[in-house]
């Protein structure tokens, strides 16, 4: 019988996921917004490493996760690749009118912790966690795939539910996604997994994106030292206190992983659409770890600081919060109001 796979966002990441899996033989259906008309009529143009130059379109494409379950029911797998903001758009109400007992879910997205927020929305879920150094962006209609797909695959234990299945279930998947270029692999040891693509993201993708320069001229410009390093010792010394030991050279491994390439990483390409960022998945719960264990980390503080004031204004901009004419005073003790 064919595997049944829901892909929930469609970018860099989601267009190689939904690829390699239909490649594989699932049926893979999508869940599009702002790519729906392009996806349905032409699809994708893939610029890759691994594939060549190809147009990709998907099996089915629905503008909601309803939609999906209303034409097709159950699913095998729920993979989701879309970015995860909490503070604007949580990942489990995206799949709340399609979840099943019986689906398991894929979290192919940055971040530790990420599976707590849907442990607690669906106690009985199987979470499958996916984490990928690819380097690929959605341009338009036009993904550009320019660093391997190295993925791994594995469970979130929910002492809820049989430990076996989950495993079996996690096996299977990456069974499914495995390929000559991409070599997925199986591994159990989920927590430092996460932990070891944070030190990129937490330090690398932050700073580009609060700086608005591309991985490449960040180390040209000198950021790489003076700002990276500093914070990639402090996400070791976090994950440390976590259980989780990382090899000092993983912070040069992250620097150099884009040489050759001027590549702007995600939360850059967030910040240069006008687009909302996942810092909070990235940074706060690292911060909240390092909090609860006595672990100083001013850098990665800065940074999520001021990626928070940059959340807020683009919040403004898209008209989801508005502030008053007139600067209010500090004896006024105003507050935010969020219109949804």
């Amino acid at each position: 019988m064919t595997t049944k796979v829901l892909i929930i966002g469609v970018g860099g990441v989601g267009s190689i996921a939904a690829y390699t899996l239909q490649n594989n033989g699932a049926q893979v259906s999508v869940v599009a917004r702002s790519a729906y008309d392009v996806l349905k009529d032409t699809g994708f143009t893939i610029e890759s490493c691994d594939y060549g130059t190809i147009n990709f379109k998907p099996d089915h494409v629905y503008k909601s996760a309803k939609e999906a379950h209303d034409d097709q029911g159950k699913f095998d797998y729920i993979v989701i690749t879309t970015k995860n903001i909490p503070d604007v758009s949580p990942v489990e109400k995206m799949i709340e009118d399609v979840y099943d007992k019986d689906t398991s879910i894929v979290l192919l997205e940055n971040g530790v912790g990420i599976e707590r927020s849907m442990f607690k929305a669906y106690p009985d879920s199987t979470v499958i966690s996916g984490v990928t150094m690819i380097s690929s962006t959605l341009y338009g209609s036009t993904v550009k795939h320019v660093g391997k797909d190295t993925v791994s695959f594995g469970p979130f234990i929910n002492p809820n539910i049989n430990k076996d299945k989950q495993i079996e279930s996690a096996k299977n998947f990456t069974k499914l996604y495995y390929n000559e270029h991409n070599q997925a692999k199986y591994d159990e040891n989920v927590k430092y997994i996460r932990w070891r693509k944070l030190v990129y993201n937490a330090a690398i993708n932050t700073t580009c994106a609060i700086t608005n320069v591309d991985a490449g001229r960040l180390e040209i410009f000198g950021g790489m030292d003076s700002i990276v390093r500093p914070a990639m010792k402090e996400v070791l010394a976090i994950a440390k206190s976590d259980g989780v030991e990382l090899p000092e050279d993983i912070i040069d491994f992250m620097i150099y992983s884009d040489d050759g390439e001027y590549y702007p990483p995600s939360m850059l390409i967030d910040i240069r659409k006008g687009q909302y960022t996942e810092y909070k998945t990235i940074l706060g719960t690292a911060l909240d770890i390092a909090k609860e264990n006595g672990v100083p980390a001013p850098v990665l503080t800065i940074l999520c600081n001021l990626l928070e004031v940059i959340q807020l204004r683009t919040m403004e901009e898209k008209g989801r919060i508005d502030l008053p004419e007139r600067r209010p005073l500090v004896s006024e003790k105003y507050k935010l109001e969020y219109k949804y």
